[in-house]
Order: C-alpha cells, then structure tokens, then sequence
C-alpha cells in the first residue's frame, strides 16, 4: 500500500506558491469554513465557486501541474492501462488554510465514504509553504508484522505534492501546524 503513497518536491515554485497564499488572504469574501469533526475546522476556497470567480486561469494551471504529476504517479507506481479508466475529470480545487493555536485540522478520516464521493481515487494535496508541524500522515501496517504499525509522514515543504488514493486503507490525517498557517491545494481524481 505504501507503494501508492508518492512525493514529489519543486513543483512550484516559491513565488507561485506565494502567490497563491497572497491571493487567497485577499479573497475573504468566498473563504468558508469547512467544519470536520470533533470540533475541528479549516478554511479554504473552492476555486470554481462561481462562473465569475477570479480563480479561473489559476485553476487552469493548476489543473495543468496536477496532470504532469498524475502522469509521472502512473508511471512510478507502475499503474497499468487495466487499473486507470481511460475517462477522468478533476474535482475543483481548493486552498485550504490552517491557522495554528486554533481548532484547524483534519482528524484521521478516509476521503470516500458515501455515493456522493465515491467517484474520487486518487488525492493530491499541494504544500504552498513549509511548516513546522502541520504533515499530513497515513497510519500503515507493517509488511513485515500484520500487528505492528508504523505512520508515513508528508511534512509540510512548499512545492511538494503528495498523491495517493483517498479510500478506505488509506486513512489519513491532516495534523496542526505549530508556529504559522499551513496552506495547501488539494484536489481529487473522479471517475466519470
């Protein structure tokens, strides 16, 4: 399972990542708060919110790295043409930010639960900045002893990107940055 757990650094770079946090603090008016569980929360905007939205041509180049990121995926997990579907859409993308000293995080949880979000399979999250704290982490059972466990660990580094699927063996948690907000992209793959 571990396998399917992919990082890659420099996708963007420091300016383009700025750029983004920059953009997202100024546009209060569509941020929500995104309530998780057990009182934990988020704030984030889904870049296609509207048909105005000013996030459009962002949301083109986003699109456009997570697919050059999804190919490259493909090719090191060695996903054959029968496992892929050969139709797939993006779900918008969203910024979210977590705030230190606050309720914000994402308490470990599965991405598909239900027929409304059954049509995701793979996850990726962007890191616009480096954080102390903040990585998100997949609690994994050992190969070698079905009863031990160990915690893959995606630290927060502007740039990077972590992709993996957003099912039910690959619970994850979205932990609470210590010093500064984390910010992060993230989108899914859908079957259409």
């Amino acid at each position: 399972m571990e396998k399917y757990i992919q990082v890659y650094h420099d996708i963007l770079s420091q300016e383009k990542c700025q750029y983004f946090i920059d953009k997202f603090e100024f546009d209060v008016e569509n941020q929500e708060v995104q309530n998780n569980s057990k009182n934990a929360t988020l704030t984030q905007i889904n870049l296609l919110h509207s048909p105005d939205t000013i996030w459009k041509e962002d949301n083109d180049f986003i699109t456009k790295i997570l697919m050059e990121n999804v190919i490259r995926y493909r090719n090191d997990c060695d996903v054959k043409p029968y496992q892929w579907p050969e139709k797939f859409n993006f779900e918008p993308p969203k910024i979210k930010r977590y705030l230190p000293d606050t309720t914000d995080e994402f308490p470990e949880h599965v991405d598909v639960l239900d027929h409304e979000t059954a049509r995701r399979f793979l996850v990726m999250f962007i890191y616009l900045n480096s954080n102390f704290g903040g990585s998100t982490e997949l609690p994994l059972k050992s190969q070698y002893d079905n009863h031990k466990f160990h915690k893959f660990v995606s630290h927060c580094t502007q740039g990077s990107i972590l992709i993996f699927p957003p099912l039910w063996p690959w619970i994850h948690a979205g932990r609470k940055p210590v010093d500064t907000p984390k910010y992060i992209i993230g989108s899914y793959l859908h079957y259409v």
